[in-house]
């Protein structure tokens, strides 16, 4: 019983986490990262993206994706942070991590800014 309460307020916190930044992505969708800094990610960024510091993602990611095995898209301005995003995801057991690199390739991709 206790478990399921713990699991009931992860759950209910992850998406307040979620509704702060644009919702959760559509069903089949990855949920978009923007591991920029807030001013960056405030100039502009991917629609769908929440924006998460690529220094803070470690201490606040469970927030957002308490589920390791969620698919998830990161990118920067050039890739290099969002790559090192990527390792420390991949270290905290998240497995389906992509590397977008960075706006102007997510652009490329089919991405549109807000």
């Amino acid at each position: 019983m206790k478990r399921l309460a713990v699991l009931a307020a992860v759950s209910c916190f992850s998406l307040a986490a979620l509704a702060d930044h644009g919702g959760p992505p559509a069903p089949g969708q990855p949920l978009v990262i923007d591991v920029r800094t807030l001013g960056e990610y405030q100039a502009a960024h991917v629609r769908e993206a929440v924006n998460i510091p690529y220094d803070e993602i470690a201490g606040r990611i469970a927030a957002f994706v308490p589920n390791r095995d969620a698919r998830i898209v990161l990118y920067c301005r050039s890739g290099r942070r969002s790559g090192i995003a990527e390792q420390t995801l991949r270290k905290l057991g998240y497995q389906q991590v992509v590397n977008g690199g960075g706006l102007d390739n997510m652009l490329h991709n089919g991405y549109r800014t807000h």
